[in-house]
C-alpha cells in the first residue's frame, strides 16, 4: 500500500509539474509564488527522490556494461550527483579514474579532472580545486571538454572572487572570472546557453538594459536547468534596479526550479531568505527558508553554502528577535496607556462633579473675560490683516512657480498630440527626426538656467563680485553681456545654497562628474586661499 500511495505521488507530482509550466511561473504574483515554493520545499523530498530514482538506474545500466560504456555511465552520475550530494559525485569520479580506459583516454582523463575541481569547488576546498584545474593542458582537449574547463574555470574563479577576504586577491579571481567568461562566448555555439554567458558579462559590466532584453528572449524556450540561470541574472538585475518585489519574484521562481530538479546545492534561495527577513510578514518565512537551505547544503556536503546560510542565520535571527521584542514594547505600552487612560478618567469625573457646583461662579468670571477677550479680538484681526497681506506676496510667487509648472505640461501635452498625429499620418521617419533634435529641451534648459539665476542673484545680489574677491585678478571669472551666470558660476552658486555633493550638482546641471571635479579643482587652486578653505569661504559669499 505505501509504495502504491508513493507511485499515485509521482504521478500527481510530474502532472502537476508540467501543468506548472503550462501556466508560467512569471503570471503569478508575488504571494502566490511564495504559497507555492512554501508547497514546494513541504514536497522537496519527493523531488529529490524523483533525481535518486533516474541515478539509481543509471547505476544499474551501468552495471551491465562493457568498461568503456561504464565510463561514459559513470560520467553521467557525476553530473547528476553533482548538485546533489558532492561525496557521491566524488566517488563516482574515482570510480571512472579506476577503470583502466581513463589511463588510455587523455579527453576523459580531463573531464575526470576538471569533474573533481568542480566539485571540491562546490565543496569550498579552493586550495585543493585550484592546483586540479591548474594541472589541465586545455589546449589539448576537444572543444566540448575545453568549453566544460572554462565553465568550471569562470565557477570555481567567480566563488573565489565572491569569498575573498584579501582585496587584491579578490581583483585578480574577478579577472579572471571575466577572461573565462569570455572564453566560454568565443568556444559556445549560438544558442540559449551562450546567451545567458552574454547576458552575465552584460550585468558584469552594468548594462542592465541588454542584460534584460536578452533573458527575456530566451526565457520561453529555456529548458529547466537554463531557466534557472537566467532567473539569478533576471533577480540581481532587479536588484540593481531597486526593485525589490521584482526581486523576491524572480528568486522565487529560482528557487522553485531548484527544488523541483532536485538540486541541493544553490544560491536563491538563501538570499530569498535575507529580503523576506528585512519585511514584517516575511519574518517566519525567511527562518523556514533558511532552515531548508542548511538542511539541502549539509546534505550536499556543500560547505561553501552551509558557510553562507550560517553567516545569514544570525542576521535573520537578529532580525526576528527584533520585531518580537518591538512588538512586545507595543504591546506592553498599548497596556499602560488604557490603564493611564482609566485613572486619569476617573480623576476627571472626580473633579468635574466637584466643578459643577462653582460653575455659577464661573459664568461671571466669563463675562469679564469676554469683556478682555473682545479686546484681544480687535488686535489679532489687525494682525491677521498683516498676514494676510504677507501670504498674498507668498501666493505671487507661488503663482509665478505653478505657471512654471503648467507651461512644462501644456508644452508636453503640445508635442504629445503633435508626435500623436505625426503618428497616425505615417510621418515615422519626421518623428525619429524630433525626437533626436535635442533643440527644445536645449531652449528649456536655458531657461531653466535663466530662472534659476535671476532667484539665486535676488537672493545673493553680490554673489558674482564677493566669489571674485576670492580669486587672483588675472582667474576671475567673467560674465558674458547676455547671461547672469556661467556655468562656473552656478556650480558654485550650488554649493553656496548648500548643495555640495559633486553627484547632484552634475545632475542639476546636467554635466559628467569628471567635468564638475574639474572645474572645482582647478578654481579651487587657483584661489587666493589654501584649497581646503576655499569652498568654506564660497558659502560666505
Amino acid at each position: 500500500m505505501p509504495n502504491l500511495k508513493s507511485f499515485f505521488f509521482l504521478v500527481l507530482l510530474l502532472f502537476g509539474h508540467s501543468l506548472l509550466h503550462a501556466a508560467s511561473l512569471e503570471d503569478l504574483t508575488k504571494e502566490q509564488l511564495l504559497d507555492r515554493l512554501d508547497r514546494v520545499i513541504a514536497h522537496k523530498m519527493d523531488y529529490r527522490l524523483r533525481v535518486i530514482s533516474h541515478i539509481d538506474s543509471l547505476k544499474r545500466l551501468a552495471s551491465s556494461q562493457s568498461p568503456s560504456q561504464r565510463a561514459e555511465t559513470y560520467m553521467q552520475i557525476f553530473q547528476a550527483y553533482s548538485s546533489v550530494q558532492s561525496d557521491s559525485a566524488m566517488a563516482f569520479l574515482a570510480r571512472t579514474e579506476a577503470l583502466p580506459l581513463c589511463h588510455e583516454d587523455a579527453e576523459l582523463a580531463a573531464r575526470v579532472k576538471i569533474g573533481r575541481a568542480k566539485v571540491l569547488g562546490v565543496m569550498g576546498l579552493y586550495s585543493s580545486a585550484l592546483p586540479v584545474i591548474q594541472s589541465i593542458d586545455a589546449s589539448r582537449c576537444s572543444d566540448s571538454v575545453r568549453l566544460f574547463y572554462y565553465q568550471v574555470c569562470r565557477t570555481l574563479y567567480g566563488w573565489m572572487s565572491d569569498y575573498g577576504e584579501v582585496y587584491d586577491q579578490k581583483m585578480h579571481y574577478r579577472d579572471l572570472t571575466q577572461m573565462y567568461r569570455d572564453s566560454i562566448i568565443e568556444a559556445q555555439q549560438p544558442g540559449i546557453d551562450r546567451s545567458i554567458v552574454k547576458a552575465d558579462r552584460a550585468l558584469t559590466l552594468g548594462d542592465i538594459h541588454q542584460a534584460k532584453a536578452i533573458c527575456l528572449k530566451n526565457i520561453p524556450n529555456a529548458d529547466e536547468l537554463q531557466r534557472a540561470y537566467l532567473y539569478v541574472i533576471m533577480s540581481d538585475i532587479a536588484h540593481e534596479e531597486q526593485n525589490a518585489d521584482e526581486e523576491i519574484r524572480y528568486l522565487a521562481i529560482t528557487a522553485i526550479n531548484d527544488l523541483q530538479r532536485g538540486t541541493t546545492e544553490y544560491s536563491a534561495l538563501p538570499k530569498l531568505a535575507i529580503l523576506l527577513s528585512k519585511t514584517d510578514e516575511g519574518a517566519e518565512r525567511a527562518y523556514n527558508y533558511l532552515i531548508c537551505a542548511m538542511d539541502d547544503a549539509v546534505y550536499c556536503k556543500a560547505r561553501l553554502r552551509t558557510i553562507e546560510a550560517t553567516n545569514i542565520f544570525p542576521i535573520i535571527e537578529q532580525g526576528h528577535r527584533g520585531r518580537m521584542h518591538d512588538r512586545l514594547t507595543l504591546t506592553i505600552a498599548i497596556a499602560c496607556a488604557i490603564l493611564l487612560s482609566l485613572i486619569i478618567l476617573t480623576i476627571v469625573l472626580f473633579y468635574a462633579h466637584r466643578r459643577n457646583r462653582q460653575l455659577a461662579e464661573i459664568h461671571k468670571q466669563l463675562d469679564a473675560a469676554i469683556a478682555a477677550q473682545r479686546e484681544v479680538n480687535e488686535a489679532l484681526t489687525d494682525a491677521n490683516a498683516q498676514l494676510v497681506q504677507a501670504n498674498q506676496v507668498k501666493a505671487t510667487y507661488i503663482a509665478r512657480y505653478l505657471e512654471r509648472c503648467r507651461s512644462y505640461i501644456d508644452s508636453m501635452e503640445v508635442n504629445r498630440k503633435r508626435l500623436l498625429k505625426m503618428l497616425r499620418s505615417g510621418q515615422q521617419t519626421e518623428v525619429v527626426n524630433l525626437l533626436k533634435s535635442d533643440k527644445t529641451l536645449s531652449e528649456e534648459e536655458q531657461i531653466f538656467y535663466t530662472d534659476f539665476d535671476e532667484a539665486f542673484l535676488t537672493l545673493y545680489p553680490d554673489f558674482v563680485a564677493h566669489f571674485n574677491a576670492l580669486l587672483p585678478p588675472e582667474h576671475q571669472v567673467i560674465v558674458k553681456r547676455d547671461e547672469l551666470l556661467n556655468t562656473e558660476l552656478r556650480i558654485f552658486a550650488l554649493i553656496r545654497l548648500g548643495i555640495t555633493d559633486s553627484n547632484r550638482i552634475a545632475h542639476f546641471l546636467n554635466y559628467s562628474l569628471p567635468t564638475i571635479y574639474s572645474y572645482r579643482s582647478r578654481l579651487r587652486n587657483k584661489s587666493l586661499y589654501p584649497k581646503e578653505e576655499f569652498e568654506s569661504r564660497v558659502m560666505q559669499c
